[in-house]
């Protein structure tokens, strides 16, 4: 789904799961809305691409009325306006870095020299290289992998029953320095509840648009490696321009034959590219110790003096020369080229996954959506583990299931497993969902709960959730609610940890 149309959904979700607030629309009103839109679209296709895309076009429309039928500020509607990815001053911050620290770190280190062993330069195409094989191992790992990509679930993940606004704090807020950033970005709104709102669409914005934001970190990431090369070639070419270089190559402990080897392999890539010779041990010598680029180099005996029939001697004076140009061929082909076209397929990913961004569609906000779209019921599979369920936890937990997924959800309650058991081998619909029931009373153990849920990501994937019965915690400590604000948390960071948002449970008993 293009990223607009996504963008308009996230405010709209935020919209209805925000409290009630004279600027916007009401639960009736949006319910009406949804009417209208179904009512305008006509009789909708169901099955394949055609239902996907026509249910596409149901949230699209049917999030743009709900915007239009809300009174928001003008602080929120710049920031629901804000295109996906970087800030504006980022590339170009990150760009004249690259530069400027590339034309530093010749400038510093070899000011006045074309040195052999540079290492300003050759750290360049040694980091460079480094990069290249992570990268590539990187990639490798994650072609063996083949991990289906995970939509991370929007705050707050479900509504309470009924549809309405949950109401117990949701972790709404950006954490510490971001959250006061963004409430001085909107003083008009603190201390309202569209502040809130406000934080919660630009969180699961940011969320939804995270592969685009990552694919342009690694386009410019690019570009920046670019351009420090470009930097320090420049500082390299414009101080040859009013400098006469000293060339050559000084070291304690490595002799010419080790520098001869190295320097050959260092340039392989351009020699390989240009058809050239590779450096003999006679090149090598003759620049140990430092000679101007318009004095001859010093030959190492009397026989290589001689002149030789038929053969014409380089001019002296390139000796500088040649070796800047063999730097720029070889950061040129070594970092330039290569991060130029790395750059190239993130800003085609970028474009890509502009078009292409996905929902979470296995909430409960959008299955509801689902259900109104095409009168579909929704399946859910319960797994209750280690604790007991009792006919009024059965009817608690069934009103809540209805109140999520409307009337039409099935609840299949499957036996409770024992402290410790694995995850049951259990076939389900490919729309239905697996739930893990567990009581917050339970301290969460990464052995036990811990590979409860992976197992249940690996197993289900998306369509996998957890359930945390709260009723019996909150009625032992309804005289501190701190402690179970405590243990919510606990257990909210603990699900994350796995890939799971936790819906709890507060009604019944």
């Amino acid at each position: 789904m293009k990223a607009d149309a996504v963008r308009d959904i996230a405010l709209a979700h935020a919209i209805e799961t925000s409290p009630p607030h004279e600027a916007l629309p009401s639960a009736a009103r949006c319910e009406a809305i949804t009417q209208e839109v179904l009512h305008t679209l006509g009789k909708p296709a169901l099955g394949g691409k055609a239902g996907q895309a026509a249910f596409a076009q149901f949230l699209q429309l049917r999030a743009k009325r709900i915007i239009q039928a809300s009174q928001l500020p003008a602080d929120v509607r710049q920031l629901w306006q804000h295109a996906p990815g970087l800030a504006r001053w980022a590339p170009l911050a990150i760009g004249l870095l690259a530069l400027c620290l590339g034309f530093a770190s010749h400038r510093i280190t070899d000011p006045h020299r074309v040195d052999l062993l540079s290492l300003s330069l050759m750290g360049i195409v040694l980091w460079n290289l480094l990069m290249y094989a992570v990268l590539l191992v990187r990639s490798l790992l994650r072609l063996a992998r083949r991990q289906p990509a995970r939509v991370a679930p929007w705050e707050p993940a479900q509504l309470a029953a009924g549809g309405a606004a949950p109401s117990a704090p949701v972790a709404d807020e950006h954490p510490g320095w971001m959250a006061r950033l963004r409430g001085k970005a909107m003083p008009a709104l603190r201390g309202s509840g569209l502040r809130k709102m406000a934080l919660r669409f630009e969180r699961n914005w940011w969320q939804a648009s995270e592969g685009v934001r990552n694919a342009q970190w690694l386009l410019w990431l690019h570009l920046g490696a670019a351009l420090v090369a470009v930097g320090a070639l420049a500082s390299l070419w414009l101080t040859g321009l009013t400098k006469e270089y000293q060339v050559g190559w000084e070291s304690t402990f490595l002799s010419a034959p080790q520098v001869q080897h190295w320097l050959n392999l260092l340039f392989a890539p351009t020699q390989w590219l240009q058809w050239t010779t590779p450096w003999s041990l006679a090149d090598i010598q003759a620049l140990q110790g430092w000679v101007t680029s318009s004095m001859p180099a010093q030959y190492p005996s009397a026989a290589a003096q001689a002149p030789q029939p038929g053969v014409l001697s380089a001019p002296v004076s390139y000796v500088g020369e040649r070796w800047v140009w063999a730097y720029t061929a070889l950061l040129g082909a070594t970092v330039v080229v290569p991060r130029l076209l790395l750059a190239l397929w993130q800003g085609l990913r970028v474009r890509w996954r502009r078009q292409h961004l996905q929902l979470p569609l296995n909430q409960a906000y959008f299955a509801r959506l689902q259900r109104d779209f095409g009168g579909l019921a929704t399946r859910l599979v319960l797994l209750p583990f280690s604790i007991d369920v009792t006919p009024e936890r059965r009817a608690a937990i069934d009103h809540h299931a209805i109140g999520l997924y409307g009337a039409g959800a099935h609840v299949d309650w499957l036996p409770t497993l024992a402290y410790g058991a694995a995850l049951p081998a259990v076939d389900i619909a490919p729309a239905a969902q697996a739930i893990a029931l567990i009581n917050l009373s339970a301290t969460p153990e990464a052995e036990v709960h811990g590979e409860l849920l992976a197992q249940l990501r690996s197993r289900f994937g998306a369509n996998g959730q957890l359930w945390l019965w709260a009723s019996d915690f909150a009625a032992r400590n309804a005289g501190a609610p701190r402690r179970l604000q405590e243990r919510e948390a606990l257990w909210q960071e603990f699900a994350q940890q796995h890939g799971f948002n936790a819906q709890l449970i507060t009604t019944g008993t």
